[in-house]
């Protein structure tokens, strides 16, 4: 039998796609794998707590470690990244039972089974991780910047150096940090951390829309790859993540959104009816001045009429 504990930080906000990422996990797994699933839960009501309770099944169990968000109130939220973020500091003390643990993010599809992630050596390293593209340049001049939001924690070694206390007292004693916890693991793992391939930590959004987008000869100079397209990218990763404010839960159009639908109609949510807007509406508002949009759109209806000025909008977003 192959044990692995996995983790994931949950807060009110997160139910929802914490129990799709842990349905993905549950069906893309080995037969011979066994997934101890530990949520860390941030103030969770019971009847949430239940739900996850419904994700056990053969050969995967949950385990719920409840925690209080007010141990963080002095921290301020980062856009989409809430302050529960930080428990990742305190892993080594909630999960007292394992030398290492696999964090992941709750925006990600686990399309594959991830025993062999798990074992990767990290004996003389805290953490193995991915380079996040989109912070090849950051302000900290480190080399091999890397994305939090999937990580193998070495907790045997987080203990005996402290490494809890120190990330808490960084983050809070500094104040010009953008990414919540991920700043704080990158400046003090710095060249203590083993680089991991993308396909552990896909983050096609970011791929395809941060900054305009990175071509695939950049994306491959970035990872040390050679793939011929973006899709045999997505065919071979272990872990897609959706990492970026357009998520599939929120944005009916969004990337992804039939492979995460995929897992939301077989979670213990599949009878609750989402709530989306449309992702293509949004970057249509934020490509253009807002102040003028609404003008614009009148000055079509009172000249030619409410259908035409519907049309003109219509034709637009299809451009987007």
């Amino acid at each position: 039998m192959t044990n692995v504990p996995v983790a994931f930080i949950c807060d009110s906000h997160y139910v929802l796609p914490t129990a799709v990422a842990i349905t993905s996990l549950i069906c893309n797994k080995n037969p011979e794998t066994y997934y101890d699933i530990y949520i860390i839960a941030a103030d969770l009501a019971e009847a949430e707590i239940e739900k996850f309770y419904e994700l056990r099944a053969s050969r995967a169990d949950i385990h719920i470690v409840k925690v209080s968000s007010k141990k963080f109130k002095d921290i301020p939220q980062f856009i989409h990244i809430t302050s529960t973020s930080c428990f990742k500091f305190d892993l080594p003390n909630l999960i007292p039972n394992h030398h290492k643990v696999l964090y992941l993010d709750s925006d990600i599809i686990i399309q594959k089974d991830l025993n062999d992630l798990f074992e990767t050596n990290i004996d003389d390293y805290y953490a193995a991780v991915v380079k996040d593209i989109g912070m090849v340049d950051n302000d900290f001049h480190i080399k091999d910047y890397f994305n939090s939001g999937v990580m193998l924690l070495n907790l045997k070694l987080m203990r005996k150096n402290n490494a809890s206390t120190e990330l808490f007292n960084y983050r809070r004693s500094t104040k010009n940090l953008t990414f919540m916890d991920q700043d704080c693991f990158n400046i003090l793992f710095d060249k203590k951390v083993k680089l991991l391939p993308a396909i552990y930590n896909c983050c096609y959004n970011i791929f395809m829309h941060y900054r305009g987008g990175y071509t695939l000869d950049y994306i491959n100079k970035c990872f040390g790859t050679d793939y011929s397209s973006l899709d045999n990218i997505i065919k071979d990763s272990y872990i897609i993540h959706l990492a970026s404010h357009e998520k599939p839960w929120i944005y009916f159009d969004s990337d992804f959104v039939r492979e995460w639908e995929e897992y939301f109609k077989k979670s213990p949510f599949k009878l609750h009816k989402l709530k989306r807007k449309s992702v293509k509406l949004r970057r249509f508002i934020d490509s253009h001045n807002f102040t003028k949009l609404p003008y614009n759109f009148f000055q079509h209806w009172r000249n030619n009429g409410f259908k035409f000025a519907m049309g003109k909008i219509r034709k637009k977003m299809l451009k987007i």
